[in-house]
């Protein structure tokens, strides 16, 4: 949970550069959006190796995704808005060296394409170039 809470502070630090006055909710959405693709990544990475079936409701229906989101946002909304953690988190990373904040800032860059990434590959190489067949046979 520090990587989410470290995310939600340099996104709401961003955001409170530029005078924004919703930073803490745009750091609290993009914290559940990483969350739920997190989740994803998690589920696809075990489907690889363990090629488990997916009940027809869910391959048929897609809005399963949206409790799970709202789910997501509700309790970011709770930990990180309704708490005031910005400023709690602020008296611990403020003083960070500036090469450390860049190489984290990196991380955190690759971190959010990689866990988009992830989803979108498994959908092109599974239905696209093995025509829905395992990974492994």
């Amino acid at each position: 949970m520090k990587l989410f809470n470290y995310i939600f502070y340099r996104v709401c630090d961003f955001y409170k550069k530029k005078k924004d006055s919703a930073a803490e909710q745009s750091g609290s959405l993009i914290v559940s959006l990483l969350q739920f693709f997190t989740l994803l990544d998690i589920f696809i990475i075990v489907r690889i190796f363990w090629e488990y079936p997916i009940p027809t409701y869910i391959n048929e229906n897609k809005y399963w995704v949206l409790p799970v989101g709202i789910i997501l946002a509700v309790v970011n909304w709770y930990k990180y808005e309704k708490t005031k953690a910005f400023r709690k988190y602020r008296k611990v990373w403020k003083d960070e060296k500036l090469e450390i904040r860049r190489r984290k800032g990196k991380l955190i860059i690759v971190y959010i394409i990689a866990s988009i990434l992830i989803p979108v590959l498994y959908g092109l190489i599974r239905h696209n170039l093995m025509e829905d067949k395992s990974f492994f046979g």
